[in-house]
């Protein structure tokens, strides 16, 4: 598929600190349409600051510009509301973005149809993930930032969210990733590690 090639996201010197300690320093990056950032670290040495500072949650130095507003992002921490139900979960997010389209295939994708009227505290970190990864697909935004997106999944939850990152940089999406496992996305051709010490 061809898309225009422009920046998704530019980022010349960035610099963060958090209770007046530095975590990061002149971090610098590009990011095209189809492409992804792998963020590499140690566990403390700022991949998850690093991805609240891009989505602005926390405040940096530096220079960072991006070809449109709205992002998606999941994190580490899945960030539901336990007392909900997944349909009800589904329905607020597609309300909330304005998906135009029926969620059925969301559902269908992430195998959720015998879990709509299940309470989400009720439900594995599998599952949780899922619903996550079903509220980024109702975002349609190109930028994705994703903080170790298949950490703790069988291989199965793991499999449909990497081939979900690969369908969404072939529509010419890019992802910026944080991961200490080795995640299969043969099918990026445009892929940069970015270290932080």
């Amino acid at each position: 598929m061809l898309y225009e090639k422009k920046k998704l996201l530019e980022v010349k010197n960035l610099s963060c600190k958090r209770n007046y300690k530095l975590i990061f320093k002149n971090i610098s990056f590009s990011l095209e349409p189809g492409g992804v950032i792998f963020i590499n670290g140690n566990n403390g040495s700022g991949k998850t600051s690093l991805l609240l500072a891009l989505s602005g949650i926390l405040q940096c130095e530096g220079i960072k510009k991006m070809s449109q507003d709205q992002i998606g992002y999941v994190g580490h921490k899945n960030a539901l509301n336990e007392t909900e139900t997944v349909r009800e979960y589904l329905y607020f997010w597609k309300n909330i973005f304005s998906y135009k389209y029926d969620y059925n295939h969301i559902v269908k994708y992430f195998q959720l149809k015998s879990l709509l009227d299940m309470q989400i505290s009720m439900l594995s970190f599998g599952q949780k993930k899922k619903l996550s990864f079903s509220r980024l697909k109702m975002t349609n935004t190109q930028l994705w930032l994703l903080d170790e997106p298949v950490s703790g999944l069988d291989q199965k939850t793991k499999l449909l969210i990497l081939k979900l990152i690969n369908q969404h940089t072939e529509n010419g999406g890019g992802v910026i990733i944080t991961s200490h496992q080795n995640l299969n996305l043969n099918k990026i051709k445009n892929i940069k590690r970015v270290n932080i010490d």
